[in-house]
């Protein structure tokens, strides 16, 4: 697989000039001297950096086994902020151990979302094990973050916008169809749309709606949970899904729909008094212990690498009895840093942005407005406030 370099600075514990001879053999891809003077350094200073050089070492020697080792050392001493994931990632990857893959390179991925290396090792992982819709999401995060524009960035690049491409074209065929009040054809095509690019919102917002209407409640669920999850505040979907869970007699995922749904209609006060009695009726049909079977499907989704569903259950559980947020709330937090970690880094980057614009320090600040501008989407707000932060300046 692919893999990107890191390298470590100066660090006080670590003997400076035995480091640096360590680091300039590396550079020259003596790894057995850089090898020797690191676990030389191992009898004076222990450190996550220098467990993550020794692996980096063995690793370009071809000896996975103790570069697997020094890597996971590196991550007992650091479990965030650790290259040793990406590695570790592609160790495991070269297994055939696909969903271990996985998990090593969201890791990375949470730390370091820009990095299109790893946005693309979990596109072409996610692709083998025929996730679509996963694939798809950090395909487009590759693209996005690609800096070096060479031939096969053009081919991946070009493929996703066929698809996209092919996907809208299908939807308005099937906009039309629905016009002409022919459902099937409908359907028909956007099941093509969504085949050729499945995180598309109103693609799956619309087949799950069409499937629902068509009382095929089952396959309806399937999309509009899909759409949730690139949109878990709206209304239309939560209404729907709660109906259809009703439907097939989940009263639980209907609840946990209800309890979604209620803060959204907080200001309209027929509609959320219709919830809320609803939200009553549903409570009385599951006791304190139903909560089990949305945590076991977590814990599937979650062994399966499908966050996006995992999460959501996740959140079922603690809808279901609050009791249990200790418990799982970590788990949570784990999963929304594998999905949506730009957010976080957003939120620091723009905090700090404005603490040195307001200190006149409009360089340093300008790194951080211009990292908010590449993480985050072009409609949004903080990518508007950055960008004319950044136009200010010069």
């Amino acid at each position: 697989m692919v893999s990107s370099d890191y390298y470590i600075a100066d660090n006080s514990d670590i003997e400076n000039q035995k480091l640096e001879a360590a680091k300039n053999l590396f550079y020259k891809k003596d790894y057995r001297g850089a090898l020797k003077l690191y676990l030389d350094m191992l009898s004076s200073s222990l450190s996550y950096k220098l467990y993550y050089e020794i692996g980096r070492c063995y690793y370009k020697l071809d000896e996975m086994l103790p570069a697997e080792e020094y890597f996971k050392k590196s991550i007992g001493l650091e479990n965030f902020k650790n290259p040793s994931y990406l590695y570790l990632g592609n160790i495991v990857f070269k297994r055939e151990d696909i969903n271990k893959a996985i998990e090593y390179w969201i890791n990375s991925y949470a730390y370091k979302p820009d990095d299109s290396v790893v946005c693309l090792n979990l596109a072409t992982s996610y692709f083998k094990k025929g996730m679509n819709f996963q694939s798809i999401f950090f395909y487009e995060k590759c693209i996005k973050y690609t800096k070096i524009k060479d031939e096969s960035f053009y081919a991946i690049k070009s493929s996703i916008e066929k698809c996209r491409n092919i996907s809208q074209e299908y939807l308005q065929k099937a906009k039309q169809a629905i016009n002409n009040k022919e459902n099937n054809i409908a359907i028909e095509s956007l099941n093509y749309a969504i085949k050729n690019y499945p995180i598309d919102f109103d693609i799956n917002l619309l087949l799950g709606k069409l499937y629902f209407e068509e009382n095929n409640y089952i396959l309806a669920i399937n999309y509009l949970k899909q759409a949730l999850c690139l949109d878990n505040k709206s209304l239309d979907i939560l209404q729907m899904l709660s109906s259809a869970f009703i439907n097939i007699g989940d009263f639980t995922s209907a609840y946990c729909a209800m309890r979604r749904l209620l803060p959204l209609v907080l200001h309209n006060q027929a509609e959320y008094l219709k919830v809320l009695k609803i939200i009553k009726e549903l409570n009385s049909s599951f006791d304190n212990e139903s909560y089990q079977i949305h945590n076991n499907l977590a814990d599937k989704y979650y062994n399966e690498n499908n966050y996006h569903m995992a999460l959501m259950e996740y959140e079922n559980c603690i809808i279901l009895k609050d009791t249990l947020l200790n418990d799982i709330n970590d788990k949570i937090n784990k999963i929304k840093h594998y999905l949506h970690p730009e957010k976080r880094i957003i939120e620091t980057c723009m905090e700090k942005g404005r603490e040195l614009y307001l200190n006149n320090d409009f360089k340093t600040a300008n790194k951080y407005f211009s990292k908010v501008v590449l993480l985050s989407n072009e409609n949004s707000s903080e990518y508007k406030f950055a960008k004319s932060k950044i136009n200010e300046t010069f």
